[in-house]
């Protein structure tokens, strides 16, 4: 039995097409087959969430940038026995494989674009840009991104030059809150 919020792949346990691939058909709802030349495969069709260990990327200027992020989709119904022809694995080890490298890919490669500066002042279009290959390569699989999220934790030495930045920052305008205090009781 596939439930409505699956999608069932029935194929041949030895039989493939003449390039080698595997014929596989979407079903769903009883299905009945002989276990013994056939087998039925399903994918969740509902919305999975997937968050990542912690990975390092580099920027253009060397820095170490250490990302943390969360993934949530789904799989589109019309591409799931495409999925499974591809792919052969439950829908873990796809996240794991596959997924995994993707995101990483979409990381490093926009993560070369900036410098530390620029990406610390850029992290909105930076994370847009990763959301953007994310979509492109994902998408071209078969999966949907519904929602992509990171967190972006800099170099230890960028967070504490930004630290005492905002540090003189916030002394600086103490200091002249203190003289426009001493010149309105003058």
């Amino acid at each position: 039995v596939i439930d409505n919020s699956e999608v069932g792949i029935k194929f041949k346990k030895f039989g493939l097409t003449d390039q080698g691939k595997l014929k596989a058909e979407p079903v769903s709802g009883y299905i009945f087959y002989n276990p013994i030349t056939t087998s039925v495969f399903s994918y969740p069709t509902y919305i999975q969430r997937k968050t990542y260990d912690q990975f390092h990327v580099n920027t253009k200027d060397g820095a170490e940038f250490f990302m943390d992020p969360t993934l949530a989709y789904q799989i589109e119904r019309d591409k799931a026995a495409d999925i499974f022809t591809t792919y052969r694995k439950k829908l873990k080890d796809i996240e794991d494989g596959y997924m995994a490298t993707a995101i990483y890919e979409a990381y490093r490669t926009c993560a070369n674009k900036y410098t530390s500066d620029e990406l610390m002042a850029n992290r909105a279009q930076f994370e847009s840009d990763v959301r953007a290959k994310v979509d492109q390569m994902l998408g071209a699989e078969g999966f949907v991104v519904k929602e992509f999220t990171s967190k972006i934790d800099p170099p230890a030495s960028l967070q504490q030059a930004i630290d005492a930045k905002n540090q003189a920052i916030q002394s600086a305008l103490k200091a002249e809150h203190a003289v426009k205090a001493a010149e309105a009781n003058a």
